[in-house]
């Protein structure tokens, strides 16, 4: 088959190498237009397009893919399928039309759950037992179209959006070159999604990492992995920024140290230190800080930032 891949970050670029080394021919990549970055402001190329000009594909970068004259030329390339992992833009309805099997899509979310641009922080957020990849027909309503193939996996207890990416991306690229090769056998058959069971998950912005230790420590815990990495949590001390990369929950306080007056401080207060370890209350439990970084400094264990920096009972984050 005569394949046109359509993706920009590097969660595509495994899909993209599939089908590459596949007996199917990809004629055409299509990204995002470059970016600059960095203190140099230098031009970046996306994953993708790395991959592609690698691999000696043509590679097209449109500022909008929605340009008629753009369209009229992926329409006179006449290939069999568009295999979009993670592109960025939404698709025009003209596209969706073009092939003999239209756009198939890479979504890293058993849908219909966690539609939307945010999908791999939706598991990690609510706990769930299982993740796992959709490949999907794109229609025009967003990742609202048939389910062609899908498959999960376990989710591990600390999994972050780094390590689920990196999962998903894998597991995608191999359902990806099944679901093409299952279209062109005609052993493929779509799925409807039941809108009832639909969630949806917005982008993500910087502020979505603000830690609100009101909240239950399970809760920030979570949001701390899938903040993994970005936008990364986030809270303050004495005024300056303060990530955690990694924390435990601890349900309550060392035995020596509950029978004191630590119930009184509101969230967010240092309820036990000592050389290794603070635990910060929360809205339920406490809050064990294992990876860190201060405003200005470099990321350490809370046991290495303890050693140059002492943090007693009492203190407050936020």
């Amino acid at each position: 088959m005569k394949i046109v891949f359509m993706g920009t970050p590097k969660i595509a670029v495994p899909a993209l190498q599939k089908l590459i080394d596949s007996r199917h021919e990809v004629i055409a990549v299509i990204t995002q237009p470059d970016q600059k970055s960095g203190r140099g402001m230098e031009v970046r190329f996306s994953p993708v397009k790395q991959t592609a000009l690698s691999n000696e594909i043509p590679c097209y970068q449109p500022e909008k893919i929605s340009e008629e004259a753009f369209l009229d030329f992926l329409e006179e390339l006449q290939a069999d399928v568009f295999a979009v992992a993670a592109y960025a833009q939404k698709i025009p309805d003209r596209l969706l039309q073009m092939g003999r099997f239209g756009c198939i899509n890479m979504h890293p979310s058993l849908l219909p759950k966690y539609r939307g641009s945010g999908p791999l922080r939706g598991p990690i957020l609510n706990g769930d037992e299982f993740s796992g990849v959709t490949i999907m027909q794109l229609v025009s309503a967003w990742d609202a179209g048939d389910i062609l193939m899908q498959e999960s996996f376990p989710m591990d207890p600390k999994e972050t959006q780094e390590t689920l990416e990196r999962k998903s991306s894998l597991l995608g690229a191999d359902l990806m070159l099944k679901t093409i090769d299952g279209l062109e056998a005609g052993t493929i058959h779509p799925v409807p999604q039941d809108p009832a069971q639909a969630t949806y998950l917005k982008q993500i912005t910087k502020e979505a990492g603000k830690i609100d230790f009101s909240q239950d420590a399970v809760s920030i815990e979570r949001l701390i992995r899938s903040c993994v990495p970005w936008p990364s949590a986030f809270t303050y001390l004495e005024g300056r920024t303060f990530k955690i990369w990694e924390a435990d929950v601890v349900p309550q306080l060392p035995q020596q140290t509950a029978a004191q007056d630590t119930e009184s401080g509101p969230s967010g207060t240092v309820a036990y230190a000592d050389k290794k370890q603070i635990l910060i209350k929360t809205g339920d439990g406490y809050l064990r800080p294992v990876s860190v970084q201060i405003e200005g400094k470099k990321r350490m264990t809370m046991e290495e930032f303890l050693r140059g920096r002492k943090i007693g009972r009492g203190v407050q984050f936020g």
